[in-house]
């Protein structure tokens, strides 16, 4: 379980938050069923390198002046633009106790023919917080046009009960989209101008 160091924050103006980001901190706020809001600050580097070193939808272990917090990243504000964290949000979990989150959805390979489309970018479960995987991988290697990946076709780790119906679409095999016919016509454009070009530039050289 990767750690989180954070220091708490006194619940101030919009000034102190904006200096607080200046000095690479970000605000956040960790909070439960069993404790009230708690005012958080955190280093946005190192923050940065722990959601790197593990996905968001795992456990942390968050430490906050000598007090320890088993904690689920709850939800990240980003900056529209820049993508840096402007606001953490963390919630107080409980080992033994299930929770419910989203694991995301990858595809590994090629299909043999068509494009392999993802139907679901992530399906729901519920475990132990421990047991959450990272994610799902489906190979599409060998598929062809038509085939279709179900929730049922998942490999699930034992104590991880899925959230949706087994005969769920998760992943589709399409035909290669044929070109419209405003890009037909002007690709077509195109090399008659080229060609028109060429002509005259061959004609210039007589």
């Amino acid at each position: 379980m990767e750690a989180i160091q954070g220091q708490s924050r006194a619940q101030g103006m919009g000034n102190s938050v904006k200096k607080l980001r200046r000095n690479g901190w970000v605000p956040g706020i960790v909070y439960g069923s069993d404790m009230t809001n708690q005012q958080i600050q955190v280093q946005g580097k190192e923050l940065d390198a722990a959601l790197r070193r593990q996905a968001t939808n795992k456990p942390y272990k968050l430490m906050v002046e000598g007090n320890s917090y088993d904690v689920m990243v709850y939800e990240l504000q980003r900056h529209p633009v820049m993508g840096n964290i402007l606001h953490a949000d963390f919630k107080k979990i409980n080992m033994n106790e299930k929770v419910h989150t989203t694991v995301p959805v990858l595809m590994t390979g090629d299909p043999e023919l068509g494009v392999a489309t993802l139907v679901r970018h992530s399906v729901e479960i519920s475990c132990l917080p421990g047991n959450i995987p990272e994610s799902f991988t489906v190979d599409v290697d060998g598929l062809n046009i038509g085939d279709v990946v179900l929730v049922s076709d998942l490999v699930i780790p034992a104590g991880v009960e899925l959230g949706l119906d087994a005969t769920e679409v998760l992943i589709s095999v399409l035909p290669v989209k044929a070109k419209s016919e405003e890009s037909i016509e002007a690709q077509h454009e195109a090399e008659q101008v080229a060609e028109a070009a060429g002509s005259t530039e061959q004609s210039n050289r007589v």
